[in-house]
């Protein structure tokens, strides 16, 4: 109907299974007819976006931001942003979609579990070079020439308190129904990460929230033809050590008397 009230939109779309994780079975389209049925005659669902087109690269890639959100009350609303997150890139130079490189998902999906079985992605021990870097580098290398990083942290902040408002209603509907009102039960807390683009005007989008963000600090890797081992990764250990630290200490802020074996 859009394209029929404006014959110059040329869209592209993302498609994404319902219920998937780890970039399993996403792809890109250009027209409806390019839909694959999913599963059996009663199709599985799928979320479809409009694919963004112009991204902020650095070094000619597309990446995307992977922050922690701490929701640590809902009656009174109470959540807590992490400062420090992920940066995970593509792996192939970017080139706006076209019928010829949609297949193309090194180029243009971020998904670190796909990007991982690329053949240019880049382990680093440094937390500002390779396929995975610290969001905090980024905005060291935005600030660099001239960007006003704190209007993008704001536009960030504004972004997640809009989200979690939009889902805090359901979340009230879930969590009364676990524990009723009056009687005693566990106050509970959840972690989300926050899947963000940032746009060539450097207007940040919300891809998607996942409601249990991976927590592995490790990776797997080839040590010789053949073996694999899982190794640290340091900007992992960085970023997910400190949310977990901060998380306990906001969720259980009652001082606890060392010990000398603690």
């Amino acid at each position: 109907m859009a394209k029929e009230n404006d014959s110059s939109w040329k869209p592209t779309f993302i498609v994404k299974p319902d219920g998937g994780s780890q970039g399993d079975g996403i792809y890109l389209i250009k027209d409806s007819s390019d839909f694959r049925m999913l599963g059996s005659a009663h199709n599985k669902p799928a979320v479809i976006q409009e694919y963004i087109v112009k991204p902020l690269l650095i070094d000619k890639l597309k990446f995307d931001i992977r922050l922690y959100v701490l929701v640590k009350s809902l009656e009174p609303l109470e959540i807590y942003i992490a400062r420090e997150g992920l940066s995970r890139f593509c792996t192939e130079p970017y080139q706006e979609p076209s019928q010829k490189n949609l297949h193309q998902v090194f180029m243009h999906l971020t998904n670190y579990s796909l990007n991982i079985h690329s053949g240019n992605f880049i382990h680093s021990d440094s937390m500002n070079t390779g396929s995975k870097r610290t969001f905090s580098s980024i905005l060291y290398r935005l600030s660099s020439k001239g960007i006003d990083i704190k209007k993008v942290w704001s536009d960030i902040i504004s972004l997640v308190i809009k989200t979690v408002i939009a889902l805090a209603p359901e979340l009230k509907v879930y969590y009364q129904a676990d524990i009723p009102a009056g009687k005693p039960g566990p106050t509970c807390f959840q972690i989300l990460g926050f899947d963000i683009l940032l746009m060539k005007n450097l207007k940040p989008v919300l891809l998607e929230v996942n409601a249990n963000p991976s927590m592995r600090i490790e990776h797997e890797q080839e040590v010789a033809p053949g073996v694999f081992e899982y190794v640290p990764s340091a900007v992992d250990e960085e970023v997910k050590v400190g949310v977990i630290r901060d998380t306990l200490r906001l969720v259980d802020p009652t001082p606890r008397k060392a010990t000398n074996n603690q």
